[in-house]
């Protein structure tokens, strides 16, 4: 069963501050397995929750957009033009947490589309979900996103944070209007997550900022960083984590013809970079990692390092060696 975008629209959602609705489809996928385990011990999660498939927020860096190769879907578009809708995500999950030994094993939700897209405003699988873990407890949950919707199941994260240890990550690469436009031509703008950050702080929710990914030389300048790490201090953030731009093949094709359109600026900067690799180079990393540290410690962040390569906080495995990846930007 399809819908159409118009169909997922109120009132009260933000739409002034999107841009036009496009031809967007959404599909009812039948689902038999919701909660997926991570093999890659470097995670900090064991295992990992994704309500839909695709996201509508279009953000032309994704590295996810591998995931609807799976369906034999290979145009890059598709990722944010056809959206798979897992309907029966929470009784899945219910069923699934019975017979699944989870202990203190961390639960990520959100791990390859964002769980509050617009998609969530009329299906409600997210809010679904946490009602399922609201019941529980002992549990080690986090949940990553753009949107400023994670504020309407407040309720269910205090219950769940009363019961189990629980963090909510909000992605912000920019505090530049106009760039985040550019990247992320869907998502909330960056006063709107960094508003719903504070008022999940006040309710006593735990939050981090994800500053992922750093794009050589667009977001990365010193005082670019800055001004996210001193706006989510000033929000409440627990944390700022980082991580350079991640491209593998689907995400590449998306995202090098829009430098090439779009941030010509950046291309040859792009091309150096990536034309053999996956991802930027480990010099650029250590650079990157030294100005994180510095700027962390000045606004009080506990400096850690679980968002460099060797340990990333939410980012998928490397490919395998010997497979790279050749973007014939020359």
């Amino acid at each position: 069963m399809a819908f159409r975008a118009a169909e997922l629209f109120d009132a009260s959602h933000d739409t002034a501050e999107l841009a036009p609705l496009r031809d967007v489809e959404f599909v009812e996928m039948p689902v038999r397995s919701i909660l997926n385990r991570c093999e890659n011990s470097r995670m900090p999660f064991r295992w990992t929750i994704n309500p839909y498939r695709g996201c509508e927020f279009g953000c032309v860096y994704c590295y996810a957009r591998y995931t609807h190769e799976f369906l034999e879907l290979r145009d890059p578009m598709d990722f944010e033009r056809r959206i798979f809708v897992k309907r029966m995500a929470a009784q899945v999950l219910s069923h699934t947490l019975a017979r699944t030994p989870i202990g203190s094993d961390a639960i990520a939700i959100g791990t390859a589309t964002d769980p509050y897209q617009p998609a969530e405003r009329k299906y409600g699988l997210t809010r679904s979900m946490l009602e399922v873990f609201a019941q529980l407890g002992g549990l080690d949950l986090s949940i990553t996103t753009k949107s400023a919707l994670v504020v309407r199941d407040l309720g269910l994260l205090r219950a769940i944070a009363l019961r189990s240890r629980l963090s909510v990550n909000f992605s912000l690469v920019t505090l530049n209007r106009r760039l985040q436009r550019t990247l992320e031509p869907r998502a909330p703008r960056p006063e709107l997550r960094l508003r719903a950050l504070a008022e999940l702080v006040r309710a006593g929710i735990r939050c981090n900022v994800l500053m992922m990914p750093v794009i050589p030389g667009l977001n990365d300048a010193p005082a670019a960083i800055e001004s996210v790490v001193r706006a989510a201090r000033r929000a409440g953030a627990s944390a700022v984590w980082w991580r350079s731009l991640f491209l593998k093949p689907a995400a590449a094709r998306r995202f090098i013809p829009f430098v090439k359109e779009r941030l010509p600026e950046i291309a040859d900067t792009i091309d150096q970079f990536y034309a053999r690799a996956v991802y930027a180079p480990r010099a650029y990393d250590e650079r990157m990692g030294l100005i994180f540290d510095r700027l962390r410690a000045k606004y009080g962040f506990v400096v850690d390092h679980r968002d460099r390569r060797d340990t990333p906080p939410a980012a998928p495995a490397a490919l395998p060696a010997g497979i790279q990846l050749a973007l014939g930007m020359h």
